[in-house]
């Protein structure tokens, strides 16, 4: 993991476009998992009605460039950052990109609440867990 004092969290919205918007999730899951490991980001993916809630958590320089690949992605519109902000580490850093509802879509919520039972409240607002 890279070690720095200082991180980005962007948490944003925006709406899926295409007609399989479960592969557009996998694919997004896969190379994000891929990438982002190797810049020093993590957090969460959340898919839902046709919408990305996403968090990026990182260095300031990474989550900046990968925040700008987003931005240029076709695979979806209508991009709105949510919360923007500096914080003193990772609330997920265990994980490259944590993806639901994955492959069990019926337990996406659960597993949700359990991955966002330890974070500040500040994140939790901005996701589905009911």
């Amino acid at each position: 993991m890279i070690h720095v004092s200082a991180f980005r969290r962007v948490i944003y919205t925006s709406r899926a476009v295409g007609d399989d918007q479960r592969a557009d999730h996998q694919a997004i899951l896969s190379t994000s998992r891929r990438n982002n490991g190797m810049d020093g980001i993590s957090g969460i993916l959340w898919i839902g009605d046709g919408e990305y809630r996403q968090l990026l958590e990182g260095p300031v320089d990474s989550v900046r460039e990968t925040l700008s690949r987003i931005m240029r992605d076709p695979r979806h519109t209508d991009i709105r950052i949510l919360d923007d902000g500096m914080t003193d580490g990772p609330a997920f850093g265990e994980w490259a990109m944590a993806g639901l509802p994955g492959d069990h879509p019926a337990q996406a919520a659960e597993r949700l609440r359990l991955l966002l039972r330890n974070a500040d409240p500040t994140i939790r607002q901005f996701f589905p867990v009911d």
